[in-house]
This record gives C-alpha cells, structure tokens and sequence, in this order.
C-alpha cells in the first residue's frame, strides 16, 4: 500500500486563513507538579499549551489509525493519559505531523489559533469527511496567588477529560461511515493571514503554502459531536463532518458488512 504524504498548504480567506502544514510529550503528573511547585513560590505559569499539543498529536494519530488510510503496521501501542492508543512510527508521517504542531505551538502562544482540522479526500481530491478541533480558549497564565480557589489544582478533572477524549477518537470509526479507498488527508490550521505570515520564520523547515478553496469544501456536511474539554485551563471542543452519502453516492463505498 502506498502512504501519501503532503506538502505543506496554506488558504488564504478574507479575513483569515487555513494552514496545511507538512509530538512535545508533556506528561499529566510533570504539568500537576509543576503548578505545584509554582504555586508555593507564587508565581504564574501555564503548560496549557504543552498539554493541548500534546492533546492534538495523540488524537491525529488516533484519528488516523480509527479512519484505517494507512497499515496497521505503522503503527505501535501506546499508552496515553492511562489509554492505549495507536501511534505512528512511520518517520515521515510523525515529520509532517511536527511540523503541523511547531506552527501549531507559535499560533497559541499568541492565541491566535482559532481552530485546527484533519481533512480527508477521496482518490479524485474531494474532501469527504473532517475532524475539526475548535479551540475556544487555552489559558496561558494561571494565577496560583489563591490556589485553594482553582477549580481543578491539581488537575484531576483535567486527566479524567483527556482519558475521556481519547477512548471516545478510539471508538470514532463505529460512529462515521466508511471511507473511500485510497483516501489521503491534509492538516488545516485556521489563523489570519497576517498571523501565518508572522510565524514563518518559526515554520522555514515546513514553509506554509496557500491552500485552494476547494480542499477546505465539504459538500452537505453531517456533523457528529465527539467530545468536549472545559476547565479553567483549556476549552475546546472535537467535532466529525462527513459528507452526506444521499446527496452524493460515491463519496463513499459500502462496507462489506452491509
């Protein structure tokens, strides 16, 4: 089976843009203590970020493996936020993955990203289905002056909504019909132009390149909810669309089970 790779893209909109682009582990207890620690000498921090990175590499790769466009070969178990998930091996897949979180890392640093999409496509280059991680707020300084007043410190809650997230993308495949063969995907990062030109010299390995109209069009979407994560240090959402089959019968083949 031959694995398809992209290039990095970039769409250009009216008023913002969607960067296709070609893991940081931080790990659950690391961020508890480290809020811990910063909260005795009181100071501000946030790894926010680190654990939203690391939230959204976890999840391409199960994505990609639920969604079965590659081997299973390629990948190798794994356990993440204490839940075994299917993870890549194949160097240049985890390459074009990186690069998707460096420009993904820039962007949040200046809350400038407003949303992030796994695209895939049909063997004619028409988008047939999408999971779009709509990024509400990532807190980037926690004040840990009152500590015994944040809602989650020492970020139990936090760990149960990751585990939570990741079993419901592990399951994903049994709520979406079946894709075509021969499907490839892109990553689309939703940003302002201005914005995607401002991290360049952050992204020179993985130059971002404007996307066309069509790649991001999906024709008479489904939409179907997965999960949510709200809490005092993050707030997003995950959401599946996919083409309507009534509509367009050869977005999709039949299962052989049907």
């Amino acid at each position: 089976m031959q694995l398809h790779i992209h290039d990095v893209v970039v769409i250009n909109c009216e008023k913002s843009s969607v960067l296709n682009v070609p893991w940081s582990v931080v790990l659950i207890d690391i961020l508890r203590r480290t809020i811990i620690e910063n909260a005795m000498s009181k100071e501000k921090i946030s790894d926010s970020v680190s654990v939203l990175l690391e939230l959204i590499e976890v999840s391409i790769h199960c994505i990609l493996y639920a969604r079965k466009i590659y081997p299973e070969g390629i990948f190798e178990l794994k356990k993440k936020y204490n839940v075994p998930v299917h993870v890549s091996i194949y160097p240049k897949l985890n390459s074009y993955i990186n690069g998707t979180l460096n420009a993904v890392k820039s962007l949040l640093k200046f809350k400038k990203l407003c949303k992030l999409d796994v695209c895939f496509y049909n063997k004619m280059g028409v988008a047939v289905e999408r999971f779009v991680f709509n990024i509400r707020n990532v807190e980037l300084e926690l004040n840990l002056l009152d500590f015994s007043n944040l809602r989650d410190p020492y970020l139990v809650k936090l760990e149960q909504m990751l585990r939570a997230f990741c079993l419901k993308l592990t399951v994903c495949d049994s709520l979406l019909k079946p894709l075509p063969s021969s499907c490839t995907f892109q990553i689309h990062i939703h940003t302002t132009e201005t914005n995607s030109i401002e991290i360049q010299k952050d992204t020179e390995e993985f130059p971002l390149i404007p996307s066309e109209k069509k790649d991001t069009i999906l024709t008479s979407p489904a939409v179907v909810p997965m999960r949510s994560i709200d809490c005092e240090h993050l707030n997003l959402e995950i959401y599946a669309e996919e083409g309507n089959k009534d509509e367009d019968p050869d977005l999709f083949t039949p299962s052989p089970l049907l």
